[in-house]
């Protein structure tokens, strides 16, 4: 009885595992597809190109900081 009640606690403990990697996959297949959508926004596009390429738009001013 006791090798049955571990077993169960061991297939429990596998299932709740199972069950939190299933939601996080769901949660980056969301923010993968959102990203995916967002490509074609041309807003999206203008804010990746400042944020992580330094591309200023003209007559914005560039500050760089030490």
């Amino acid at each position: 009885m006791k090798k049955k009640k571990a077993a169960l606690q061991e297939a429990v403990f596998c299932l709740e595992e199972m069950e939190k990697e299933r939601i996080l996959s769901l949660h980056q297949k969301e923010d993968l597809l959102l990203r995916l959508a967002s490509q074609s926004d041309p807003g999206w596009i203008q804010m990746i190109l400042m944020r992580d390429l330094g591309v200023v738009p003209e007559g914005y001013l560039k500050v760089y900081f030490k």
